[in-house]
């Protein structure tokens, strides 16, 4: 597992590196639009994703109960950058070479499952129970995102639902790389919104389920949410015309949120109590 982690991260600034954030060998085949995004997804991963990384390899080398969930955070993470990465291009009208790099991306998505896999096996069956003010806490921070994204991307949904189009922003960003908006769409309202609003809801319940999958996936949460955020700042900055101001200085609260709660969960579960984790990785 640490060699697996140090092989993530290394995987990981070779792929930002040599994108345009760096040498611009890779070439991604982007509009200006998409490259935008694409650099403020390769500079969350170089800043953030990447130290995690090595932090998670040797947390595990060292046995640490932290090492679990902090490793499933970076799995689902560096999954999601990775799928995103190779499926995001549109590789008929964009000119470019990413393909020729591809895999380094497909590395990434076998040992990224693979880590996630194996982490979310070892963490405990009864982890140790957060303070109620920090399970509530953290429930409210889900909840918060899951539904900011949930609403914008439901509001898109239904007016192609209604009108078969969108307009304005939307419109441009959806023009620009149909594919791309498409899977962002099906893994957020797919997947990462009803587990956020499920894990909020049972925080706030006290539910030993919750709690479990909370520790699972509140760095993933911060590690995207910080992603996002880093995508839309740059876009900003660099006047996108599909930038969404009240999107971003939403997202600002919740990661600054998600980061302390998620920093004093993970210490949390450095509670020796109820786990037999290095026992069984012996």
């Amino acid at each position: 597992m640490s060699i697996a982690l140090l092989a993530i991260a290394a995987l990981l600034a070779i792929n930002v590196l040599f994108g345009p954030l760096g040498l611009g060998i890779i070439q991604w085949r982007v509009s200006p639009i998409g490259l935008n995004q694409t650099y403020g997804a390769d500079g969350a991963a170089l800043v953030l994703l990447v130290p995690s990384a090595v932090a998670a390899a040797w947390l595990w080398h060292r046995r640490a109960r932290v090492a679990p969930p902090l490793a499933l955070g970076v799995g689902l993470a560096t999954l999601y950058y990775a799928v995103a990465s190779g499926l995001g291009p549109d590789y008929s009208r964009s000119a470019g070479n990413n393909e020729r790099f591809f895999l380094i991306l497909l590395l990434m998505i076998v040992l990224s499952w693979s880590v996630a896999a194996r982490s979310w096996a070892l963490l405990d069956p009864r982890p140790p129970e957060p303070a109620k003010w920090l399970a509530r806490s953290l429930g409210t921070v889900l909840l918060a995102g899951g539904m900011a994204i949930g609403i914008a991307w439901s509001k898109q949904l239904m007016d192609i639902a209604i009108t078969g189009s969108l307009s304005g922003a939307d419109a441009i960003a959806y023009g620009d790389a149909p594919g791309a908006f498409w899977l962002v769409r099906v893994v957020d309202l797919g997947f990462i919104v009803p587990i956020c609003l499920a894990t909020g809801v049972g925080l706030w319940r006290g539910s030993p389920v919750a709690v479990k999958v909370a520790y699972g996936i509140a760095a993933f949460m911060t590690l995207q949410a910080a992603s996002v955020l880093a995508m839309g700042a740059v876009m900003l900055w660099r006047h996108d015309p599909t930038a969404t101001p009240i999107l971003v200085y939403v997202l600002v609260p919740i990661c600054v949120g998600l980061a302390a709660f998620t920093a004093r969960l993970l210490a949390s579960y450095q509670h020796p109590q109820l786990s037999q984790w290095t026992a069984r990785t012996a």
